[in-house]
């Protein structure tokens, strides 16, 4: 079968532009899908970390006058703290949740104490007491978990 000369520089061509438009439209589509898959875990990280500093600024205020007060009436920043467990809830693993619930019974269990002065709260706290900060563990589980969601990037 003889080839016509005249057509084949055309083709070939016409096959040239063919592929490598292909070829930059495979990496732009590729690019983008990257790009958004970055954009979505920054936003999940973001998110993540609102809420969590959002729970331990609250649970610290709680803490601290659970420790110094004997009255035990709700605030606004235990019911604050209820809701930011349930909306963890919605997105964060079972081991976050489990450890926001352990400093909100810890914030149960120091309110249900005779309360201290603040000045022996700082004594017993520069003493290493043996009274394990319950917010310390929280902030290591969420650390862990932010650095999961940071690790799906790779």
């Amino acid at each position: 079968m003889p080839v016509d000369t005249a057509i084949l520089t055309p083709v070939s061509l016409f096959l040239g532009a063919l592929i490598g438009g292909g070829a930059s439209l495979s990496a732009a589509v590729y690019t983008q899908r990257h790009q958004d898959r970055l954009q979505r875990i920054a936003g999940e990280i973001a998110k993540r970390e609102a809420v969590y500093a959002d729970f331990v600024m609250s649970a610290s205020n709680v803490l601290l006058h659970a420790f110094t007060h004997d009255d035990v009436s709700p605030t606004g920043d235990e019911q604050r703290l209820i809701g930011l467990i349930n909306r963890m809830r919605l997105f964060a693993p079972s081991n976050v949740v489990s450890g926001a619930e352990a400093v909100l019974r810890a914030i149960v269990e120091v309110a249900l104490r005779p309360s201290i002065d603040l000045r022996q709260l700082a004594k017993e706290a520069l003493s290493k007491s043996p009274d394990p900060d319950p917010l310390l563990a929280f902030s290591e589980i969420c650390r862990a978990d932010l650095d999961n969601v940071r690790r799906s990037v790779l």
